[in-house]
């Protein structure tokens, strides 16, 4: 008996002692972010600071070499320089106009980039100079590339093929994330067979609901291709040649594929949702003109 009172004393001493050890690792103090805002070399670091507020996201204009590469595939060499920091209030004036102020600040939070890395110029070795570059391996990131005395000499031309390339860039990621889209734009086609490049055939891609994925260099008419067995593939591929169709091309643009009402039902069909759910209006974003 004497001996089972001692198991039991020495059973509740390291019990206590236990609890003790957790009580010290539960007040372990938190860990400090990232990235210490503001990097104090710019006059726009106030409105750097302000948009982390916002949105969660740290836009960095002075960072490692380690922080470049991490998230980039190993398969590809990027190069980059540093910006000089007097000019990311003009980065940030541009990235405004082009982005910032088409998406509320609810939805900035939840999607933008974690990193937004400024670079003077971002090189990919195999093809050359690049506007900008998101990664979406190891961390969200988001490089983009011309901060530097050309943001206050381009043209109007520039301004809306950078636009244009950074929706290509933002959409290609949102559109394979977790964000909900509508289950009504999936019923409208059929993704049973592939479809038509010819204009006369009822099975022709237009009349189908179906548009050129614009991401690629040669227009392509992916939903005539065979080799997409996937129903999934099908979806996402279509649900991604719209969404950046809608935020890179005008309503002129648009006019000869929304003759087909299968095409432009689609159109409605997403315009309207992110309108309602997300109060972004993707019209507004195709339609952008700039000076």
């Amino acid at each position: 008996m004497k001996r089972l009172r001692i198991y039991i004393i020495t059973l509740c001493c390291l019990c206590y002692m236990a609890c003790a050890e957790d009580k010290e690792i539960g007040e372990i103090a938190p860990l400090s972010p990232d990235y210490t805002l503001p990097q104090g070399k710019s006059p726009a670091d106030d409105r750097i600071v302000e948009l982390h507020s916002q949105y969660g996201t740290y836009i960095l204009y002075e960072y490692s070499q380690l922080d470049f590469v991490y998230g980039f595939s190993t398969s590809y060499s990027y190069l980059y320089t540093l910006p000089d920091p007097q000019y990311v209030g003009d980065m940030l004036d541009l990235l405004e106009k082009i982005w910032f102020q088409y998406y509320p600040q609810e939805f900035h939070k939840k999607y933008m980039p974690y990193k937004i890395l400024l670079a003077d110029s971002l090189i990919l070795q195999q093809s050359g100079q690049l506007k900008l570059k998101y990664l979406n391996t190891g961390e969200n990131v988001m490089a983009i590339g011309y901060c530097s005395d050309t943001l206050r000499k381009m043209s109007a031309a520039t301004k809306l093929a950078f636009k244009n390339e950074l929706h290509k860039q933002l959409w290609n990621i949102w559109t394979y994330s977790s964000m909900e889209f509508p289950d009504e734009f999936f019923k409208v086609s059929d993704y049973s067979s592939p479809a038509s490049k010819d204009n006369t055939s009822e099975n022709y891609a237009r009349a189908r609901g179906f548009i050129k994925n614009l991401s690629t260099v040669f227009n392509s008419e992916w939903s005539t291709a065979s080799y997409l067995t996937d129903l999934k593939d099908y979806l996402k591929t279509d649900l991604y040649t719209f969404m950046l169709a809608m935020t890179t091309r005008t309503s002129e643009a648009w006019a000869t594929d929304i003759a087909y009402p299968l095409v432009k039902k689609k159109y409605d069909i997403l315009q309207e949702y992110f309108l309602e759910k997300y109060n972004i209006n993707l019209k507004q974003i195709g339609d952008a003109t700039y000076e």
